[in-house]
């Protein structure tokens, strides 16, 4: 076991938020919850404009192919279904709720009435998805999808408890006020996947949590705490792996070809929550943080909450906004809506002045250092594939590798000249993308 890799980097943790407890905040007036919070196809509305719903209610699914159901996190009318722009220019279809703050159950939301022993493959399996659980640790799969894949092919199940970003605490709040639960999930993968043991991944800085850990399963020998390299991005799946394993991911392969299987705590908590109480995935553990936020909070959310209403809870904003980010700032997504809701994949409201944005007043340039290139966990070399992208040649990218890119954003963080390496690198991976799909049609 390696217990760490090459490459990476060690950004300020600025974890403001680590003793902060997730507390509930107050029911917004209205939600509007997207249709699409998944990696696959949009979801379709099973409700219309002025019917009654319910808390954990079904109000969109797929009718085929990959993707996964969503639930009401309120009860209340349906007011609305409109079709909204994303903060990547994409396009989705949002269901718009009027809460009537009494915070009906619908009849579904129920345990799931058998022992766990009792429970066969398919149960789990339907269970899961029912649920609409999707990855939590930033790729939102649908997680009975992946689960599914894993049958017969998998022998190592990994909890994965880091948190590599800046800002980002609700992983570690998780642990610490939880991991009963985290727990209670892993076995329930366990018994899924047939397997008689897992591992429990988190950083060796996180001391108090790996207490917390060691206190939970001191008489459990079929789960076990690996400890590894706290440098960022140590929670990245493909360096998880390689970190607790010794094997490195080839181009195209997932962690379940070479029979290892990757998922996050807060994954393992809604699994719990779905067969424990019933509840669907209709809550979010968000991190609310920046310069810009009068009190930096951990905050337990109903999915579909305008951004705007969950920072009003943390006592509004203290400074003039620069940058609204959904995720932590290496790997965040920028937003251009301070209305935008809270998703299944939202772990962090982070808002930033000047200070933390500065932007340069010289022209972005590549001075040729190789910075980005020592610091690349991933072995590739940013700063030939960035200039391939800048003069149009997709072709070049794409032979340097530029697919296995994880978009960890440590090429820019590095960067001295200032460019965008990541989002070059990105627009990459995009374009190949594209172009594999235009010869698969023309075929």
């Amino acid at each position: 076991m390696a217990y760490t890799f090459k490459g990476g980097t060690r950004p300020d943790d600025h974890k403001y938020t680590a003793k902060s407890p997730i507390s509930r905040i107050k029911d917004p007036d209205t939600v509007s919850i997207a249709l699409s919070q998944h990696i696959g196809v949009m979801c379709k509305p099973t409700v219309s404009v002025g019917d009654t719903v319910m808390v954990g209610q079904m109000i969109g699914d797929i009718a085929g192919g990959l993707g996964c159901p969503v639930h009401s996190s309120v009860s209340g009318k349906v007011i609305r279904i409109e079709e909204v722009t994303t903060a990547t220019g994409g396009a989705s279809f949002n269901v718009v709720i009027e809460n009537d703050h009494q915070n009906s159950l619908a009849p579904t939301v129920r345990p799931f009435g058998k022992k766990l022993s009792e429970a066969t493959f398919d149960e789990i399996l339907a269970v899961i998805r029912n649920a609409g659980i999707t990855g939590l640790g930033g790729t939102s799969f649908p997680t009975y999808a992946k689960v599914a894949a894993a049958k017969g092919r998998v022998d190592t199940l990994i909890v994965n408890c880091c948190e590599g970003e800046p800002f980002q605490t609700s992983t570690c709040r998780l642990v610490l006020e939880n991991f009963p639960a985290v727990l209670g999930g892993t076995k329930i993968l366990m018994r899924a996947l047939g397997l008689r043991g897992a591992l429990v991944a988190i950083e060796r800085t996180r001391r108090l949590e790996i207490k917390v850990i060691k206190e939970n399963i001191d008489n459990n020998d079929l789960i076990s705490l690996h400890k590894v390299s706290s440098k960022y991005p140590s929670g990245s799946e493909k360096h998880l792996v390689y970190s607790l394993t010794g094997q490195e991911i080839p181009e195209g392969k997932t962690p379940i070809d070479l029979g290892c299987i990757v998922f996050n705590a807060e994954t393992c908590v809604a699994i719990f929550d779905a067969f424990s109480k019933g509840i669907p995935m209709i809550r979010k553990v968000v991190t609310v943080d920046g310069d810009c936020i009068s009190e930096p909070q951990n905050l337990l959310v109903p999915i579909g909450t305008a951004a705007s209403f969950v920072i009003e809870q943390c006592g509004g904003l203290s400074g003039n906004v620069k940058k609204l980010i959904f995720g932590g700032p290496m790997m965040g997504q920028a937003q251009w809506d301070v209305e935008a809701p809270i998703t299944k994949g939202t772990s962090s409201i982070l808002c930033f002045s000047d200070y933390f944005d500065k932007e340069s007043k010289l022209e972005p340039v590549c001075i040729r250092c190789g910075r980005c290139v020592d610091a690349c966990p991933m072995k590739l070399l940013p700063l030939d594939i960035a200039a391939y992208v800048s003069c149009g040649n997709i072709d070049k990218a794409q032979m340097l590798g530029a697919s296995s890119c994880i978009e960890c954003g440590i090429c820019t963080h590095v960067c001295p000249g200032g460019l965008p390496v990541t989002q070059l690198v990105s627009r990459a991976k995009t374009e190949i993308i594209m172009k594999r799909r235009s010869s698969v049609s023309d075929k």
